[in-house]
């Protein structure tokens, strides 16, 4: 009886363990989706100087989270969004609005996969 007392108290703390780390990836996936979309918008309205500044508070989240999210997912899906991030950057202090733009979706495209493995989904599970 003890046995299964102690399985359990130990499974539910698992489960609330996950459904906070789940909740803390989704977070921080929305906030720097949320900054890549204004990043977005200035780049369109040829503010190149915002976007720059931009990029590196979205360099700034980035690294102020990425030693937490990396205990829960893969690494390489964080040292791609790395690479993007700092392309990103150089690309706005020079002013090459395509590849700029291309950086930015890429780097959507790689925060939405994130978000989508954190997704509770039969897919997910099995």
């Amino acid at each position: 009886m003890k046995n299964m007392i102690g399985t359990s108290i130990i499974f539910i703390i698992m489960l609330v363990f996950l459904f906070f780390a789940s909740r803390y990836i989704t977070l921080t996936c929305d906030k720097m989706l949320e900054v890549t979309c204004q990043i977005e918008d200035n780049l369109v309205d040829n503010k190149w100087d915002e976007s720059y500044m931009l990029s590196f508070e979205l360099l700034n989240i980035y690294e102020g989270h990425v030693s937490n999210l990396t205990i829960f997912l893969n690494h390489l899906d964080f040292h791609n969004i790395y690479n993007e991030i700092i392309k990103l950057s150089q690309y706005t202090k020079c002013e090459t609005e395509d590849e700029a733009l291309a950086s930015i979706h890429v780097i959507k495209a790689l925060l939405k996969e994130v978000k989508e493995m954190e997704s509770l989904s039969i897919s997910n599970i099995f």
